[in-house]
C-alpha cells in the first residue's frame, strides 16, 4: 500500500469505524491505534462519563499495510465494562505521553516497529499524538492500555492481537488458541445502519470476526 493512502481514517475505515476522531463518542473518549509493522492493525477505545465507562478493541484479522489499496476488512470485536479508576489513569497516561512527545531529542530514525496514533475527545478539544513509542512515557502509556485491554477482554481473537502488539512495547503476553478458520461468504445487510450495527454486534458477541 502507498505510504500516503495508509491513514488512521484508513485504518479505521478497514476495521468498520466511522473516523479515528469520532465524534460521536460518549465522552470523554480516548483512542489508540496501534499500527504493527508485521501484525494486523488494532485499535482501543475508552468510552463514557464517569460511572459508564466502557472499553472496546476492534483488532484486524490481516494486516491492511499488506493490502493492495485501503478495503474493509475482517475483524474480531469486544466491547466490555470498565472501572472509573482504570480510565482515569489511562487519561493521565495520555497526558504524559502527548508532553513527552512534544521534547526535543535531536533526530530519530526509525524502521519497522510500531507506529502509533493516539486522540482524546473532550468537552474542550481534541489532542493528538503520532510517533513511534521510543520515548519511556509515550512506551508506557502504550503498553499500559494494551495489558488493560488484553486483562478485560476475554476473546482469544482480541486478546491475540493485542498480545501481538505487546510484543513491539516489550509485553510479553501469552497467546491463546483461536477457532479454527471457516470458509466466509461476503453478504450484502438491507437495511438501515441500525440494522447493520445490530447484526454486527451479534456476530461479535459469538465471538465471530465480522
Amino acid at each position: 500500500m502507498l505510504t500516503e493512502q495508509y491513514t488512521a481514517d484508513a485504518i479505521c475505515s478497514a476495521m468498520g469505524l466511522p473516523a479515528f476522531i469520532e465524534r460521536s463518542l460518549p465522552l470523554p473518549a480516548l483512542r489508540l491505534l496501534l499500527m504493527p509493522s508485521f501484525d494486523p492493525e488494532v485499535c482501543i477505545t475508552l468510552a463514557g462519563a464517569a460511572g459508564d465507562e466502557r472499553l472496546s478493541v476492534v483488532a484486524l484479522t490481516e494486516s491492511l499495510w499488506q493490502q493492495a489499496a485501503p478495503r474493509r476488512l475482517s475483524a474480531w470485536r469486544e466491547h466490555v465494562e470498565l472501572s472509573t479508576d482504570a480510565v482515569v489513569h489511562s487519561f493521565a497516561d495520555f497526558g504524559a505521553a502527548v508532553a513527552a512527545n512534544r521534547e526535543v531529542t535531536g533526530r530519530i530514525a526509525c524502521i519497522d516497529g510500531m507506529p502509533v496514533e493516539g486522540c482524546s475527545i473532550t468537552g474542550t478539544g481534541v489532542e493528538r499524538i503520532a510517533c513511534h513509542p521510543y520515548r519511556p512515557a509515550v512506551s508506557g502509556f502504550v503498553s499500559k492500555l494494551i495489558r488493560l485491554a488484553w486483562e478485560s477482554c476475554s476473546g482469544p481473537g482480541v486478546r491475540n492481537g493485542l498480545a501481538a502488539c505487546a510484543r513491539y512495547v516489550g509485553v510479553n503476553l501469552p497467546p491463546e488458541a483461536t477457532p479454527p478458520a471457516v470458509a466466509r461468504s461476503r453478504v450484502v445487510i438491507l437495511g438501515g445502519s441500525d440494522d447493520r450495527a445490530d447484526l454486527l454486534e451479534q456476530l461479535a458477541r459469538r465471538g465471530e470476526p465480522v
